[in-house]
């Protein structure tokens, strides 16, 4: 009897320490699918925090600012996703950009146009632990069309305000509009003599205006018949404004003093500059630089600490060079003019 009970004892004792083995392996395995899962997830994809604080259309470029929120990770990528009216296409650029960091992108659309484009959405690419790569989510979109941003921007949440009908003309000249928007005119300026044809694309018997009859010095008004007069341009220094030359002063001259980082010229700083008054908005160009387009200054910033001159930013490199003279303009077309 008691060897009976020994051996009925031992088998539960065995019984036991196989069922303790094959928890502690089913342990292992299901610790091993969870720790794989973990690191597919991937703590960088609720940390990664980009945000996109400005973006606009720039010689066929789209031109977005992102800067990255405070989060950690390891990010290698962007992810932009660019949108028309109808569709959307997605750029991927590398960037390393570190928390609290800003940088400009310049994105090529291959198959969308870049005047058309309305918005452009932002995901980040990071490295796991295991060191591939995972997407994350889209942290920001940012609306370029003041179409769309009245209607659905996310950045500042204005409500769009009801437009007008918009005719559309096509070829006409003159005329009501196709596509019924209200006025007899709405294709143009009622010929001034002679009657609109029946499709809109003449005025029969029309006599055209002349510059004179306008009173126009400059500028290329129509001629009330449909076609386009050259009244001529403006001397240097003026500007045409409704076919009279004005003349137009900048709002502020000077000279590049210091450029930076390195010789990228995407700031410069000048004594000239004034350290009560921003210009920030304004337009500016380099008259004899290798700088020939006007720019539009996005940081005006005064004195501070460590650098006693105002100074001026782009949001791009510029081929402005120590030395070169600048004119700083309040409008584009101001700038352009002259």
């Amino acid at each position: 009897m008691n060897k009976r009970g020994l051996s009925t004892i031992i088998i539960a004792m065995i019984l036991i320490m196989l069922s303790l083995v094959a928890i502690g392996v089913i342990w292992v395995m299901v610790r091993n699918i969870i720790s794989g899962g973990t690191e597919q997830i991937g703590f960088e994809k609720f940390t990664i925090n980009l945000k996109i604080t400005n973006a606009y259309e720039q010689n066929e470029d789209i031109v977005v600012d992102v800067k990255r929120n405070t989060g950690k990770g390891n990010l290698t990528k962007i992810k932009f996703i660019i949108y028309d009216n109808d569709t959307s296409e997605i750029i991927t650029q590398t960037s390393n950009l570190v928390e609290l960091g800003t940088k400009n992108f310049f994105l090529s659309p291959l198959e969308l146009v870049s005047t058309e484009i309305v918005k452009v959405s932002i995901a980040p690419i990071f490295r796991l632990s295991d060191g591939t790569e995972s997407i994350g989510g889209i942290t920001d979109t940012y609306y370029l069309s003041s179409e769309s941003e009245e209607s659905e921007n996310e950045n500042d949440g204005e409500e769009e305000e009801e437009e007008g009908c918009v005719p559309d003309c096509g070829l006409r000249i003159c005329g009501p509009a196709p596509n019924g928007c209200e006025g007899e005119d709405a294709c143009g300026p009622p010929c001034v003599s002679g009657t609109c044809s029946a499709d809109g694309l003449s005025c029969e018997g029309c006599t055209p205006l002349t510059c004179i009859d306008l009173g126009y010095s400059c500028g290329t008004p129509g001629d009330g018949c449909g076609g386009t007069l050259d009244c001529g341009s403006c001397p240097e220094g003026q500007m045409c404004q409704e076919g009279t030359c004005i003349l137009i002063t900048p709002a502020n001259t000077g000279t590049v003093e210091e450029i930076w980082p390195g010789t990228s010229g995407m700031y410069f700083g000048s004594t000239d500059l004034p350290v009560d008054i921003s210009y920030q908005e304004y337009y500016i160009e380099f008259p004899g630089s290798e700088e020939t387009d006007c720019l539009l200054i996005v940081i005006y910033r005064f004195p501070m600490e460590g650098y006693e001159k105002s100074h001026i930013g782009f949001n791009f490199e510029t081929s402005i060079k120590t030395g070169d003279s600048y004119q700083i303009w309040e409008t584009l077309e101001e700038c352009q003019a002259d």
